[in-house]
């Protein structure tokens, strides 16, 4: 019988596959490009549909490049082919949205003209405006710009009394000025001077000028009452009442016939609103919150009202209003947006005949326009964030 040879050498053993693993390997690789590639294709096949859910945002999306036909036109087309595509881009508008509710519900702002405060309160930081900047005191006047301002306005007022025109000068505080206690801790800053306290420390100084600041009247009401809403920059009814309670204390004093109206002329109901900054956040369908709201309770004492287009020298339209008040005085107002959508329609063009609107230029007035119209009064309403030369 032979022995057995148990040397070091090994027996080399090939160890086949399993059978069908090379094609469980191609599967999942095709399957992974088919994935891959839907994720490309699907959105824009949604959009194509029609079935995307547009977002507006605030501001003018790139539009689509004409095709190059000069060497000027051929240097630019990329940028501009690239600008279209990342403006118009599938489910874009969905995705922008998704963001800003997300970062919304983290306590963050996916704009940075809009502070996310407390209790979903919003504030406008407009970092052209430099609106923080003066609420924090980083932005304030030199004296040499505050002595130039009060200059200004002086002009104006003699330039008026000239003419037997009354001028009365009223500041719309900003939201952050009122409800500092609602704004993110990082903008609190203690024993601040802004430019408003500038000017209203140097306008005590100044004799015959009517300048009216209704922060510490709103500061007392701000306890019984939103004065300005969750979700806007503005003030709401309430809080421009009290401006214009505060306002024609002063009228009257003058004009006797000019007929304040009291919160006894309206109804008050509570409605759903949306605001400016809901928009600048992309979330104007989102932010939705119940607001005070005030309506006339009688005929309104506004007939009609005529726009006119800007004009060359002023840039900015003007609205004739036509109401009944014939034993008014008539006003020619120059505001912004805190007069053009609250306290003008609510309550100044309810009080006085035929008042005539447009905006500011800072503190310039334009003079055509009040010869033209020859009023008994002009009022100057600045937002706090205009406090500033033009």
């Amino acid at each position: 019988m032979d022995s057995l040879n148990l040397g070091p050498a090994t027996k080399h053993v090939e160890v086949s596959s399993p059978p069908g693993q090379p094609a469980r390997r191609d599967f999942g690789q095709i399957l992974l490009v088919v994935l891959v590639a839907i994720c490309l294709v699907l959105p824009a096949a949604i959009e194509i549909a029609g079935l995307g859910k547009p977002v507006a945002e605030n501001r003018t999306l790139a539009a689509a490049p004409g095709w190059p036909v000069s060497l000027a036109d051929y240097r630019i087309f990329p940028q501009r082919f690239t600008a279209f595509v990342n403006d118009h881009f599938g489910l874009r508008s969905q995705l922008v949205h998704w963001n800003s509710k997300l970062r919304l519900k983290l306590g963050t702002s996916s704009s940075p003209s809009v502070a996310v405060g407390r209790d979903s309160f919003l504030f406008y930081a407009y970092h052209e405006e430099r609106l923080l900047e003066q609420h924090t005191g980083e932005d304030v006047f030199t004296s040499g710009d505050l002595e130039r301002w009060v200059k200004s306005v002086v002009a104006e007022r003699d330039w008026l009394k000239q003419r037997g025109i009354a001028f009365y000068i009223l500041i719309a505080p900003d939201k952050s000025t009122i409800y500092p206690e609602l704004l993110p801790d990082y903008l609190h800053l203690p024993d601040t001077t802004t430019r408003l306290d500038q000017l209203v420390a140097r306008l005590k100084t100044v004799e015959g000028l009517e300048f009216i600041d209704p922060r510490p009247a709103l500061w007392r009401a701000k306890q019984t009452g939103r004065l300005y809403w969750r979700v806007d920059s503005h003030w709401g009814p309430r809080g421009a009442f009290i401006a214009y309670n505060q306002l024609m204390e002063r009228v009257v004093r003058t004009f006797p016939n000019a007929h304040a109206v009291t919160l006894d002329d309206y109804t008050s109901s509570v409605l759903p609103i949306r605001g400016d900054l809901a928009i600048l956040l992309n979330l104007y369908d989102d932010l939705i919150y119940p607001e005070e709201q005030l309506q006339w309770k009688a005929r309104s004492h506004v007939i009609s009202i005529d726009q006119h287009p800007p004009q060359p020298y002023w840039g900015w339209l003007v609205k004739f209003v036509h109401t009944d008040r014939r034993d008014s005085p008539r006003l020619v107002v120059f505001g912004d947006s805190f007069t053009d959508y609250v306290l003008g329609p609510l309550f100044l063009y309810q009080t006085f005949r035929d008042p005539v609107y447009t905006h500011h230029r800072g503190t310039g007035l334009d003079h055509h326009l009040i010869e033209i119209t020859n009023p008994d009064l002009v009022i100057l309403e600045l937002a706090e964030r205009y406090l500033r030369l033009e």
